[in-house]
């Protein structure tokens, strides 16, 4: 008689999919035209046919351990293509919201900072701590408060210790949170593509060659944005999602070297403040330049998701519209906080910049917690496929070439014989 394995459904996870813009799942009958129009499918893995019958059924683990679902971009072709209107492509951007919140940890921030309400009350939350601090320190440098005298310097507000002293401890919950997602979403898809042997564990690379022939090519591909470019029915939407990618390496480089200089070279040795810096400092300029490039690429996501709403080719989900708007809010809030400051207005200037830290904080906390994590399982998914793909090819390069069985003990390794050599003849 055939084994029978007793499905348990995660009805959570439906609700929770559903919720998150995949209400439509339901709809799906198996068809298997969204696996046809798919780049990404493959005779051996039908994608997203497989992802929508989990879906269905609640198998919230076995979506756990498939990257194919992070390396979907959303393009749309799917969805335009299905007969039956279930939108795989917005089931799949459901599937990885609640991804997120799997992995999130603590879940509470998760929760938190996935509806609008929660980011607003973080934000004004941070707008507070920030004035705060602001007057706890006008206190030790004896500044006046709420609006120094004189021309706008925020240094007049913070120096580097008191904003150290707030973003170092969410640095580091940020780091904590983003390894804690990255090592369970690595195991969990290990187990799942079929790398792991019969004991449940798998060969773990090293990490400098991880990075050198899976990393850096992942790397590349991303940056070039490749895969968003070969969408069908959102192309366009690879221009902003560039310009937002590269403006946030840019502001990240800009800070990186403010902090050397600053907080390491100019305040500890030189005993004065690196910033403000003129305008025409190169590094002012590439910072503006960012900036830029920060505001033009979410309002063209903006207005791309728009569109494509309006037209019925995707659906934007309230997490999708927190993350546009934040980053936008990050853009626009810096750059009127330049400006008011070059023109002197103190009474405008000071709650600007200071609403500009605000949103920085909380978009940088949002990065484990939010859509943002995008950036953490995505590319996390680029390197695992690079890596998968040459395990079972036999062409690692790092000692583990040998295949694995994923189903039960290993082979038993053939007895050999010395069949080469001749019979003794028998005495007579």
């Amino acid at each position: 008689m055939a084994e029978t394995k007793k499905i348990q459904p995660d009805l959570s996870f439906i609700r929770g999919v559903m919720a998150a813009g995949g209400d439509t799942v339901n709809k799906c009958y198996q068809c298997a035209t969204c696996s046809v129009v798919c780049p990404l499918s493959t005779e051996d893995s039908p994608f997203p046919r497989k992802e929508m019958l989990w879906a269905q059924w609640g198998l919230a683990d076995k979506i756990a351990g498939d990257a194919d679902v992070w390396l979907c971009h959303q393009c749309g072709d799917c969805s335009a293509y299905c007969p039956r209107d279930a939108k795989p492509g917005d089931v799949l951007g459901a599937i990885r919201i609640n991804a997120i919140k799997h992995y999130a940890e603590p879940k509470a921030l998760a929760d938190l900072l996935s509806n609008t309400a929660g980011v607003l009350g973080t934000v004004i939350a941070a707008f507070v701590v920030w004035y705060i601090v602001a007057f706890l320190w006008s206190l030790h440098t004896g500044i006046k408060f709420p609006f120094p005298d004189g021309e706008v310097n925020y240094h007049h507000y913070f120096t580097f210790i008191p904003i150290d002293i707030v973003v170092l401890p969410i640095v580091g919950l940020v780091v904590w949170a983003s390894y804690k997602g990255v090592t369970n979403f690595w195991a969990d898809i290990s187990k799942g593509s079929g790398i792991v042997s019969y004991t449940g564990t798998g060969p773990h690379p090293p990490l400098g060659i991880l990075f050198t022939k899976y990393g850096i090519p992942a790397f590349q591909e991303i940056l070039s944005h490749k895969r968003f470019e070969e969408c069908g029915q959102t192309a366009e939407r690879a221009k902003g999602h560039k310009l937002l990618l590269w403006s946030f390496i840019m502001l990240f480089i800009v800070t990186t070297v403010v902090f050397i200089l600053n907080d390491i070279i100019y305040v500890p040795f030189l005993h004065e403040e690196f910033t403000p810096m003129p305008q025409w400092n190169p590094i002012k300029i590439f910072a503006n330049i960012a900036a830029i490039m920060l505001v033009v690429g979410a309002w063209l996501i903006i207005k791309m998701r728009k569109q494509k709403t309006a037209e019925g080719v995707l659906k934007s989900s309230e997490q999708d519209w927190i993350l546009v708007w934040l980053i936008f809010s990050v853009g626009a809030t810096g750059i009127a906080a330049e400006l008011f400051r070059l023109m002197n207005i103190g009474g405008i200037a000071y709650p600007t910049y200071i609403l500009h830290l605000a949103t920085v904080v909380t978009l940088f906390l949002a990065v484990p917690y939010s859509k943002f994590a995008h950036l953490l399982y995505r590319t996390t998914a680029y390197v695992y496929q690079r890596y998968e793909d040459d395990m079972k090819a036999g062409k690692a390069g790092f000692g583990l070439e040998v295949p694995v069985n994923p189903v039960g003990p290993p082979p038993a390794e053939e007895e050999k014989t010395e069949e080469s050599e001749e019979p003794k003849e028998e005495k007579s």
